[in-house]
C-alpha cells in the first residue's frame, strides 16, 4: 500500500515492543513478530513534537525591537489514547503492569498505509470510562521521553 497518498484513520493500531527486545535489533519497524498489539484503538493522539524557544537578545544587539531567539529542547509530547477496556486480557494486564513498574518501554503506531510511528516512555495516566450505551473504555497517556523513531524518519 502506498504511503505517500492521505489514507483514512480507520485501521490504525497500538502496539508494545515485548519485553526483553531491544529496540537496536529492529531492522523492519513495521514488522509485527516484536510488539504486542494491546487492543482495538478508539481514538489515538500522537505526541507532538514541541521545540522550545530560546532568547538570543544582548544590550548591544542592533535592532532590538524584535526577539531574537533560536531553537531549543525539543519534547516528543505525549501520546493519548481510548481502548477498549478487557480486564482480563494479557496485554492490558501488562500495561497496569507498566504502571505499577514504572516501566518505560516503546509504544508503535501502526497506520492504515503500514507506516509507523514508534514512542520511548512511560504511562503516566490509565484511567476508565464506563458509559451507559458506550461499551467500556480504558484510556491511557504515555509521556514520551526521547527522539521518537517517525515514518518519515524509517522510511527514508
Amino acid at each position: 500500500m502506498s504511503t505517500t497518498k492521505p489514507t483514512k484513520g480507520a485501521g490504525t493500531s497500538f502496539w508494545r515492543l515485548n519485553t526483553g527486545t531491544d529496540i537496536a535489533s529492529i531492522v523492519d519497524f513495521t514488522e509485527d513478530t516484536l510488539w504486542t498489539q494491546i487492543a482495538q484503538v478508539k481514538d489515538i493522539q500522537p505526541g507532538e513534537i514541541t521545540v522550545e524557544d530560546e532568547e538570543e537578545e544582548y544590550l548591544d544587539t542592533a535592532d532590538n525591537d524584535y526577539n531574537s531567539t533560536t531553537p531549543g529542547k525539543k519534547d516528543a509530547g505525549e501520546t493519548s489514547l481510548t481502548i477498549a477496556w478487557m480486564p482480563g486480557d494479557a496485554s492490558q494486564k501488562q500495561l497496569v503492569t507498566d504502571v505499577d513498574d514504572g516501566t518505560k518501554t516503546w509504544y508503535r503506531i501502526k497506520y492504515p498505509n503500514a507506516a509507523v510511528d514508534c514512542y520511548f516512555g512511560y504511562i503516566n495516566s490509565l484511567g476508565k470510562s464506563i458509559a451507559i450505551k458506550d461499551k467500556m473504555q480504558r484510556s491511557i497517556k504515555i509521556k514520551n521521553c526521547n527522539k521518537p523513531k517517525l515514518a518519515e524518519d524509517l522510511l527514508a
